[in-house]
């Protein structure tokens, strides 16, 4: 068994460190091996608890998007150019590993919620992602914004309707290259990385707050966690830099864990990992509480892994990163690789999928529109496909 985790843990780093490579991709390949019952178990958990951690190290440190952490891009680039990438990493563990810690005492009371809704799901999906795309708009500060804001959720939803199974490419485009281009325009000073800070207590409560956003984007397919975090925001004041990265950390572990009572009780899911294990496993009171010990245990790992990694990457930066990006060669070198990864695993279409999100992803920049507002290319058609059913 602790091979198995071993190994889980291996490839979730691995998934989490390279940009375009997902759990997803590796679970392909685990159909075709004998894995089964306890050992698929252990390997899926550790492998994607692993991931969810890892994810933020390329996000923050070179602006290439996860497909789960791609919100993390603007908040952790912001420190990155201040000198406080590690910090940056920092934050999104200690928010993922109370995240753990928390959803995984919550368990039994979400199982209970969610076989208390089933009849409902497809009437309460549709209302909340309404409420998302509402608060996506009239979250804009002037009229004009507002319009603008409706205008890129439109072109989005076409991009989601037109370039379908296109995740990686749209998301690079949207959230990475875009903000890559922009940072060669403006020749951003990065300042050295300091590996030296303290985490105030008072960010548990963010650590704490994101396990709601976590459990909605579980529930509600469209959700992503940065929308989740800005209906979030809506309840409380307006929520630092910091703060943030903490909730995202947090949103992005407890999503996981809660997204596998929805696939085990309501047959829904985005994570082709959870798809992997629901025909691999028989649910019983020994898996669910193996895989609760699984979850914890990798989380642990995950952190001290995450921590390691961005520390070690913070001083390299400090040297050879650093003159690459004295004339701008890092971001060049990094659009590049994107590019060559998107036309490897999404083909043509892909890359024309990557051309039209990083053009309206530089819209948004340069409108300062929030970037959010390109989620649409999710939120919109999951809402058609909804109230489609409904009718």
């Amino acid at each position: 068994m602790i091979l198995y985790l071993i190994l889980g843990i291996i490839m979730g780093t691995i998934a989490g460190l390279i940009p375009g490579i997902h759990t997803n991709n590796i679970t392909q390949i685990a159909f075709l091996t004998p894995l089964f019952g306890n050992e698929a178990l252990i390997f899926v958990l550790s492998m994607v608890t692993t991931q969810s951690f890892v994810d933020f190290i390329p996000t923050i440190f070179i602006g290439a998007a996860g497909e789960s952490s791609f919100e993390g891009i603007l908040p952790g680039h912001k420190m990155f150019l201040e000198g406080k990438g590690h910090e940056a990493i920092s934050l999104t563990v200690f928010g993922g590993i109370i995240a753990t810690i928390v959803s995984i005492m919550c368990f039994p009371f979400f199982i209970k919620f969610i076989e208390f809704f089933p009849t409902n799901f497809e009437i309460i999906i549709p209302i909340i992602l309404i409420f998302s795309t509402l608060v996506l708009i009239l979250t804009e500060k002037t009229r004009n914004k507002k319009i603008l804001a409706m205008i890129i959720i439109i072109i989005s939803a076409t991009h989601g309707m037109i370039f379908t199974n296109q995740i990686f490419p749209l998301i690079s485009g949207y959230f990475g290259i875009s903000t890559l281009i922009n940072s060669t325009i403006k020749k951003p000073i990065t300042k050295t990385q300091q590996t030296n800070f303290n985490i105030e207590k008072n960010k548990t409560i963010d650590a704490i707050t994101g396990i709601i956003g976590g459990a909605i984007v579980a529930f509600v397919p469209g959700i992503g966690n940065n929308l989740a975090a800005a209906i979030i925001r809506i309840f409380r004041q307006k929520i630092k830099t910091k703060n943030y990265l903490v909730l995202l950390g947090s949103i992005n572990t407890s999503n996981f864990i809660f997204s596998i009572p929805v696939l085990l009780f309501l047959s829904k899911t985005r994570n082709g990992a959870m798809v992997f294990l629901k025909e691999k496993i028989i649910l019983t009171d020994q898996t669910i509480f193996l895989g609760c010990a699984t979850i914890l245990i990798s989380a642990g790992i995950a952190g001290i892994i995450t921590i390691y990694l961005s520390k070690k990457i913070a001083k390299t930066k400090n040297n050879f990163f650093m003159k690459l990006q004295e004339k701008n060669l890092l971001e060049k070198i990094i659009i590049i690789f994107i590019i060559i990864l998107v036309i490897f695993f999404n083909g043509l279409i892909g890359f024309i999928a990557l051309v039209f999100s990083t053009a309206l992803g530089l819209i948004t920049i340069q409108t300062k529109i929030k970037r959010s507002t390109c989620l649409g290319f999710l939120i919109i058609p999951v809402l058609f496909f909804y109230l489609f059913q409904l009718i």
